[in-house]
This record gives structure tokens, C-alpha cells and sequence, in this order.
């Protein structure tokens, strides 16, 4: 609790569509709560922002489209990275890392996906590289053969793979049941989720690489026992998303702790953040931005592995 006073934690289900996230988003505005801690996805963040910034109830969120914080809305905050910082990282990583010289790109038609794409076509170009085919798919499809062909028609040496886990995972899959196990694939956060490999396989996602504000090889010995310790309590791999939640409800009981539940009070202080948590340490910027490492990892013989560790500035 805080100061003796328990926590009261209420989940709003923002389920798959936008439409729905909305709605969500309405339902928590109601219960007039301290803070709330979503939307995860892009799209709903996009379509919403103005209810909370109406209600002026601040919302830490988990999109990476880069535009959710950039809609001059003093409510919204990001404990999550942009695109346009993990697209230019990764392009770095195939280019310097693994000498690819054919990409290809699938990405789905979300907002959160298209977000990505958008990064990476400059990311590309920056390294000297252009994409030899771009595919694209709808949420809830289950058959990538025509788009995988299709890319290995083109002949790509590695492919840039962005949406989320359900599809991900499929394609994936997917890839090597059509004899392409040796295309490279990069991904950003939402590659590390367990759930990934869950879906596509242990042995399908050999040699993905991904960036990630989590990364599971990474060998500090704190970051090691949080990890154990979660996934000892919740039997179950943890993600990025579970620790920038996690966080978020530390962040939110610190600041409550000390300046009350004023929304304007709680505001203020999420907009000058300086915290060191289980994840990183957050650090607000100008837009309301709260994380700035990126690391970008490989999954090698059965695990994670850190491939290296960014930081980018924070501008206040």
C-alpha cells in the first residue's frame, strides 16, 4: 500500500481493436482513477489521447508509434521507446552486424506496425540499404505463405518483421516450414516476448534478433535476479511489457506517496521523472518520454544473448 492505505489495482481490457480501446479507455476515464496505466497498443493511444487530456488524468503508455507523444497532450507519458529509435539501431545491427545486403519488410496494417514501417525505410537508406520487396498483412491472419514467398523470390537476406505477438510468431514459424530457416529475421520488443516463442517454436526463432527495452542476456547480476524471481513466482517467461507495467505501478506509488492523488500533482511530478527501477532508470523528456536505453539481443543456442546496450539523450 501507500502510507498504510492499500493499493487498488483495476483492470480495463483494450482487447484488439481500436474501437474497443476506446471504449476501454472510456470505462477507465469513469472510475476517475489516480492514473492510469495503457493503453498498449499505438492505435488506441492515437485515437483516445484527447479523453484523457480532456479528463486531465494522466496515462502512462506502452505504444512505440512515435507520434503518441507528440500530440502537445500534457497527460500522456511513454514508458516505452519511439520507433524512430529502435528502427535506426537495428538497421545498424544488420548492416554492421551481419553484413545484410537484401532486406525485405512484412509488417502489419495497425498503427503500431505502420509506425515501425514508416521508421524504417529512412533507417535503411542511412546504412546504404533498400528493401528488395515490402510485404503487408491484417491483424488475425494465420497464412504468410504468399508474403514469404514472395520475399524469397526476391531474393532477401534478412527480413525486418513488425507486429505483434499472435502473427509474429506465425510468420516466423512459418518461414522455416518453407525451407527459409537461414533468413535472417530482426525484430524490435515485441520479438522477446515469450509468447513468441511459444508460437513459432524454440528451435524457429534460432538466431533472432531483436531490440528490446528488456533484454533476457543481459549479465547484470541485479537485472539476472529480477528475472529469476519473476518468472519463479509467475512460472512464466517475462517481457518487456510485464516490467514497464511493474514499474509504472512503483513510479506511480512513489509519487503518490509523496504528493497525494491530485491528478495535477501526480502530473507534475511524472513530467520531471528521475527513478531508478527494476528495468532502467526513468527519466522524463520534453515529450513525456520515460525510457532511453535500448538493447538489442540475439536468441542463440536456446536463450537470449546481448548483442549491445544504447542509450539515447533525454531532451527536457
Amino acid at each position: 500500500g501507500i502510507n498504510g492505505v492499500p493499493i487498488e489495482y483495476i483492470p480495463v481490457d483494450e482487447t484488439s481493436s481500436t474501437t474497443s480501446g476506446i471504449e476501454a479507455v472510456r470505462k477507465a476515464i469513469a472510475l476517475n482513477p489516480v492514473a492510469v496505466i495503457g493503453p498498449n497498443r499505438s492505435g488506441t493511444i492515437l485515437a483516445a489521447e484527447n479523453l484523457w487530456k480532456r479528463a486531465k488524468i494522466p496515462f502512462i503508455t506502452d505504444g512505440t508509434n512515435a507520434d503518441t507523444t507528440k500530440k502537445s497532450n500534457p497527460y500522456t507519458f511513454r514508458i516505452q521507446i519511439a520507433s524512430t529509435y529502435w528502427i535506426p539501431i537495428l538497421a545498424r545491427t544488420a548492416k554492421e552486424y551481419y553484413n545484410v545486403q537484401k532486406p525485405a519488410v512484412i509488417y502489419g496494417t495497425n498503427e503500431y506496425s505502420k509506425g515501425l514501417w514508416d521508421a524504417t525505410e529512412p533507417a535503411l537508406t542511412q546504412y546504404g540499404l533498400k528493401a528488395v520487396t515490402v510485404q503487408t498483412y491484417n491483424d488475425g491472419d494465420r497464412d504468410f505463405t504468399a508474403q514469404l514467398l514472395k520475399i524469397k523470390a526476391a531474393g532477401a537476406d534478412a527480413l525486418f518483421c513488425y507486429g505483434y505477438e499472435a502473427e509474429i510468431g506465425m510468420i516466423l514459424r512459418q518461414r522455416v516450414e518453407l525451407g527459409m530457416k537461414d533468413l535472417l529475421v530482426f525484430g524490435e520488443r515485441g520479438c522477446s516476448s515469450p509468447a513468441i516463442e511459444q508460437i513459432a517454436g524454440t528451435a524457429n526463432i534460432e538466431g533472432l534478433v531483436c531490440s528490446t527495452t528488456l533484454s533476457q542476456g543481459d549479465p547484470d547480476p541485479k537485472r539476472q535476479e529480477f528475472i529469476k524471481k519473476y518468472t519463479g513466482s509467475f512460472k512464466e517467461g517475462l517481457s518487456p511489457t510485464h516490467v514497464n507495467h511493474y514499474d509504472s505501478i512503483y513510479i506511480l506509488a512513489d509519487i503518490i506517496g509523496r504528493v497525494g492523488t491530485n491528478h495535477e500533482k501526480v502530473r507534475n511530478e511524472l513530467a520531471k521523472l528521475d527513478y531508478q527501477g527494476a528495468l532502467a532508470r526513468y527519466q522524463a523528456d520534453k515529450e513525456g518520454n520515460l525510457v532511453h536505453t535500448i538493447y538489442t539481443q540475439v536468441f542463440q543456442d536456446g536463450q537470449w544473448k546481448l548483442l549491445l546496450q544504447e542509450d539515447y539523450p533525454v531532451t527536457r
